[in-house]
């Protein structure tokens, strides 16, 4: 798996955000407890898609890099919205490992496995030429995000909208938001392939 400073550099060279505001992110998850630890040489931490996609939730969904660990928080106690989502969520032509997450899933367990598909699984498949374009947005104060690919097989498209778990719940876990001001963050596979080209290069070098 790669190292947290080969996935630091990974999303930092992909989403154009200056390394620095990566790592205070990313220190800001452990200190959370919200990315995986290790030792140092030998026991160096390994990344996991999960770390990933924390990762790139905190870019998407803080607006300052001190609040990476509560956009985290706030876009794991998220479910799919089936009125605003696809009929079958991810279960469509060519997406079998999508197609397994639970009904229930958060945002960033489906972000999760948009990366480990991409990385060895069924996105990874596709060719360059063919390959289907992916969105992936969060808000940085409502606990609202949304993971769209299409240009599949036929032109399917699958798009799952991620709300809140509790309707009663605020926009950042239970508290009013602070301003009226709004802003959504988007990547798309230019941010998804690289990421989760280090995973896969990463497994090949252990074989």
């Amino acid at each position: 798996m790669a190292t947290p400073p080969e996935l630091m550099q990974a999303v930092s060279e992909a989403t154009g955000v200056a390394l620095p505001t990566v790592v205070d992110m990313d220190r800001r998850l452990v200190k959370a407890k919200l990315r995986t630890k290790g030792g140092r040489g030998l026991n160096a931490a390994r990344m996991t898609a999960l770390d990933a996609a924390r990762l790139l939730t905190a870019v998407l969904a803080s607006p300052q890099s001190n609040r990476a660990a509560e956009a985290v928080q706030r876009h794991a106690q998220t479910k799919p919205d089936k009125a605003r989502s696809s009929e079958k969520l991810f279960a469509v032509a060519g997406l079998e490992d999508l197609a397994g997450l639970p009904v229930s899933h958060s945002f960033e367990q489906g972000l999760a496995a948009l990366i480990a598909s991409a990385a060895m699984g069924s996105l990874a498949k596709f060719p360059p030429r063919s390959f289907p374009h992916i969105e992936v947005f969060a808000f940085t104060q409502a606990t609202h995000g949304r993971i769209r690919i299409s240009d599949l097989p036929g032109g399917i498209t699958a798009s799952v909208e991620y709300v809140a778990r509790s309707s009663g719940e605020g926009t950042r876990g239970g508290k009013a938001a602070s301003g009226d001001l709004e802003q959504s963050r988007r990547i798309t596979e230019r941010t998804i392939l690289p990421v989760a080209r280090l995973f896969a290069e990463k497994r090949h070098e252990r074989q």
